[in-house]
């Protein structure tokens, strides 16, 4: 098991719900389309012309490596909210589109995965974030190189939490229902408690939220 709260509510047989992860037997799961959601971010700058893509993404391996991702890596990895944000993003950008992994979610690591991301030539027009939180960290390094979000860069970011609209610019994200999954894990615990069976994962759908932090390339 991934924790021991898990472990032990699992060892005395109390129902357990997962949201979005670790992917358990016999659990049952509230989950987002990561997949979908993802997909629709990347197409979106694709369909207005981007095709110079960096992508930012948190952990692939609980093993605090910070630096670029090798197919390897991205094949191997068992955490399935990144798996699938990834896979999302690279199915539109294609399989060699340069990643860099982040060991947590946070600003300060997703402006440094940016920096370098943006320091290859030619420059990436476009840069996807897996969080919000990562993509606050790149709208700040595309600052930091003098450059502009987004008439020289667009980033995207995936969440849509508060803070995520008031950005500078105002971040162009992927909405998932924050509150609905919760309120679907609370449903689930009480079917399960009732004697109900896990069944399939609960799939919740995304949106996609066009803000100011996205344009065509120039």
């Amino acid at each position: 098991g991934h924790a021991p709260a898990l472990a032990a509510a699992r060892g005395r047989g109390l129902p357990v719900v997962v949201v979005d992860q670790p992917v358990l037997p016999d659990t049952a799961r509230v989950e987002v389309d990561d997949l979908g959601g993802a997909r629709l971010a990347a197409t979106s700058l694709w369909a207005s012309g981007h095709r110079r893509f960096g992508v930012v993404t948190f952990a692939l391996h609980p093993d605090g490596h910070n630096g670029p991702v090798s197919p390897e890596r991205l094949a191997s990895t068992s955490f399935r909210v990144t798996r699938d944000r990834l896979h999302g993003y690279l199915d539109v950008t294609g399989p060699e589109t340069p990643v860099w992994e982040c060991a947590r979610s946070s600003r300060e690591l997703g402006r440094a995965g940016a920096r370098a991301l943006l320091s290859a030539t030619p420059r990436p027009t476009a840069l996807l974030c897996a969080s919000d939180e990562l993509a606050f960290g790149a709208l700040q390094a595309v600052r930091d190189l003098g450059l502009r979000v987004p008439a020289d860069v667009s980033v995207i970011g995936f969440d849509d939490v508060p803070a995520a609209e008031h950005a500078d610019p105002p971040l162009t994200t992927v909405r998932q229902p924050l509150a609905e999954k919760g309120r679907h894990a609370g449903e689930l615990a009480l079917r399960l408690l009732d004697g109900g069976r896990p069944g399939e994962p609960t799939r919740l759908p995304v949106s996609l939220v066009s803000r100011d932090s996205t344009a065509p390339p120039k």
